[in-house]
């Protein structure tokens, strides 16, 4: 049986002195990526604008009939994000408090790599 770190990697990362490759961290984000509502989400911030909570339900409610998403789901999102640095999470001292949402620059680099996995898709879509 091999050991973790004897898994052939290209790229060094600081993962790799814990004796986890790099291939673990990827995993992480993909995985976070993958799940629902995250694509939208970063489709709809990378336009490099700050955006409130209700602005952001709304931008991805529309065109959509149904599978709307929950205040739940829309929350744990934004909250995964942000704990991964892919999002910026600004709280003005206000009454009621405002909220707003942007990328972090590690977001809008992970938003240029999804682009064209994106534009696929679409295009697959109506073939």
């Amino acid at each position: 049986m091999s050991k973790i770190n004897e898994y052939p990697s290209t790229v060094k990362c600081s993962h790799e002195k814990n004796g986890y490759p790099c291939f673990i961290p990827a995993q992480r984000i993909l995985n976070l990526v993958g799940k629902k509502w995250s694509i939208q989400l970063f489709n709809v911030l990378s336009n490099g604008k700050k955006i409130r909570y209700n602005e952001l339900r709304g931008l991805l409610h529309k065109g959509w009939k149904q599978n709307k998403i929950s205040d739940a789901t829309l929350s744990a999102r934004l909250n995964e994000l942000s704990e991964e640095g892919l999002l910026i999470r600004e709280i003005h001292a206000e009454i009621p408090p405002k909220v707003e949402y942007s990328l972090s620059e590690k977001g809008e680099e992970l938003s240029r790599a999804l682009q064209p996995l994106i534009e696929w898709t679409i295009k697959a879509c109506h073939e």
